[in-house]
């Protein structure tokens, strides 16, 4: 019971992080998850998505074709716990603390070759490290799917080093593997490139271990594994469910070549063909992505357009204090790679430090300057090599490492009292808080009709999921009107329209709740007029305006 007393430490941790305050922080919901909310409670009562499709495994959506793994993942969720916040949000804590037990098998796994006292006792520290991670408990308190692939990744390749080492059949590896392709659209090329980043170095062990199944009871065995993944990976490539991915991607987006550029190498047409071309351009572009997500203000600290969607407000996404450890277990990663050093296996550290460097390669391909959303895997890696640090000083230096620890604890209870009670001003915002407290007005105040601004995008969602509106209803009336290669819309569900709306409109339609921002409802209307029966406002906590509401008389 000792031996794993660390590991215990950081589940009962882990999981405490990431189910306290689950439904409350962030204090809003974004549109994807009241999509996929709303997409399994209608799977719940009728086997179809909300357009009607039965039991699709790529959902429509508003026309951004989601993976379906996590919609079906909470199903059951919704079905306990009901169509609220909470269930939306649990599929993704449970596998944020799965996670902590995976890090810890794969840790102990990859660094297997050392004694096995010492094997467990560092994997129990990259276990410590990620259930601490602020980047890893901010995504599990939200319904992304990357934090599913996230676990399932490091299941399959705690399973991959497992069969290649003759402890395991391929079917696990195989399941994972195929489950996180149908779980994230990043995990297309994530997943195959953690995958060859650990052939590479086993690739004798894997031949050997590969071999007996190409026999013909096991190719049956393992072929719907192969043709499920292929299936996924080429389905959300080419139509419809691609166009999403096309979009986003940055060889989608062409940058122009400066008239400077041109007018230098106007004389030399060779240079200019050579050196100052799309493809020169597109590749400068990824690299400097690429790189950006390795500096110190995505880390450790807040840079001018760090997204507060996608990391703790006013911080990086680690805590700035696990610099020491990353630092220290950098080095020592490093230093054992010298030739004759025999503190650890050169392939250990070399899939380690290769996880690090292939992790944000999607978030590089896409046309924002960088995601932590998409670059989230990093966290695996960046834990692991927090925990090689932690262990190095515990057994090396117990006096400083009691110094850094005392530090880094009152720096990690800075962290979180920051998340869970100072950040709700600011992800107010980001997380389109506001829609459950309109909803809310909705319902107890009926009117003959609703006009409902669509400013912030995508209205209709926030009404299903928090009226629960009947899905066989919907669907049968459903009015989703496509946006081609961008996502679509619905202008109407029952009596509710989703449509801008002036003072001429609140001053000629009787008895119609109108919801709007600031813009529609601006300080020049009269809320106190002779036409107007009610006026309600909504706001962030710091006083910023959302939604203005006004109820017309009959």
């Amino acid at each position: 019971m000792k031996k794993y007393l660390l590991l215990i430490t950081a589940l009962v941790i882990g999981a405490f992080l990431r189910l306290w305050m689950l439904s409350s922080v962030p204090n809003g919901l974004t549109w994807d998850e009241a999509a996929i909310g709303y997409n399994a409670y209608s799977l719940l009562k009728t086997g179809r998505d909300e357009h009607g499709a039965i039991l699709p495994i790529v959902f429509k959506s508003f026309g951004d074709f989601k993976p379906g793994a996590y919609i079906y993942l909470t199903v059951p969720s919704v079905a306990i716990f009901g169509l609220n916040e909470f269930a939306v949000r649990f599929p993704s804590a449970l596998a944020g603390i799965l996670a902590i037990w995976g890090i810890y098998l794969l840790t102990r796994e990859i660094f297997a070759t050392f004694a096995k006292e010492h094997s467990n006792q560092l994997a129990s520290f990259a276990a410590l490290a990620l259930a601490l991670s602020p980047w890893h408990v901010h995504f599990s308190h939200g319904a992304w799917e990357v934090n599913v692939f996230t676990t399932l990744t490091i299941f399959a390749l705690y399973y991959f080093l497992r069969f290649v080492k003759g402890k395991s059949t391929l079917y696990p590896t195989l399941f994972f593997a195929c489950f996180s392709l149908a779980m994230y659209q990043a995990a297309k090329l994530l997943t195959p490139l953690v995958y060859l980043l650990f052939v590479i170095p086993f690739w004798k062990e894997f031949w050997y271990q590969l071999t007996p199944y190409f026999k013909p009871k096991k190719i049956l065995l393992t072929s719907p594994f192969i043709l499920f993944g292929l299936w996924i990976f080429f389905g959300s490539l080419f139509g419809s469910a691609g166009n999403r991915l096309t979009t986003l991607s940055i060889f989608n987006y062409k940058p122009g070549i400066s008239a400077e550029t041109k007018a230098i190498d106007n004389q030399n047409p060779v240079t200019l063909d050579l050196f100052h071309n799309q493809k020169e351009l597109s590749t400068r572009l990824v690299l400097s992505r690429y790189l950006y997500h390795f500096s110190p203000e995505v880390l450790f600290y807040e840079g001018p357009i760090v997204s507060e969607r996608g990391h703790l407000p006013g911080l990086g996404v680690l805590n700035p204090l696990e610099f020491i450890w990353l630092v220290i277990g950098f080095i020592w990663l490093v230093k054992s790679l010298s030739p004759g050093s025999h503190d650890t296996p050169d392939r250990s550290t070399a899939l380690v430090l290769g996880l690090l460097l292939v992790a944000p390669i999607p978030a590089s391909l896409t046309l924002a300057e960088f995601s932590t959303v998409r670059a989230l895997f990093m966290a695996v890696p960046l834990a692991m090599i927090s925990g090689v640090g932690i262990y190095y000083l515990y057994t090396n230096s117990k006096i400083f490492f009691s110094l850094f620890a005392g530090v880094y604890i009152l720096c990690t209870i800075y962290v979180f009292d920051n998340y869970f009670f100072h950040s709700q001003t600011v992800f107010a915002k980001e997380f389109n808080y506001g829609y459950k407290q309109v909803i809310q007005i909705i319902k107890e105040n009926p009117t003959k009709r609703v006009v409902f601004t669509d400013v912030y995008g995508q209205p209709y969602i926030y009404y299903v999921f928090y009226t629960a509106y009947d899905p066989a209803t919907y669907q049968k009336n459903n009015e989703f009107i496509s946006g081609g290669l961008d996502v679509g819309r619905v202008d109407h569900v029952g009596n509710v329209e989703f449509h801008q709306f002036g003072s001429s409109d609140m001053m000629t339609q009787p008895d119609t709740l109108f919801i709007g921002s600031e813009g529609n409802i601006n300080n020049q209307f009269d809320i106190a007029g002779p036409k107007v029966d009610l006026f309600r406002q909504i706001e962030t906590p710091d006083h910023h305006i959302l939604f203005r509401v006004i109820k017309t008389k009959p």
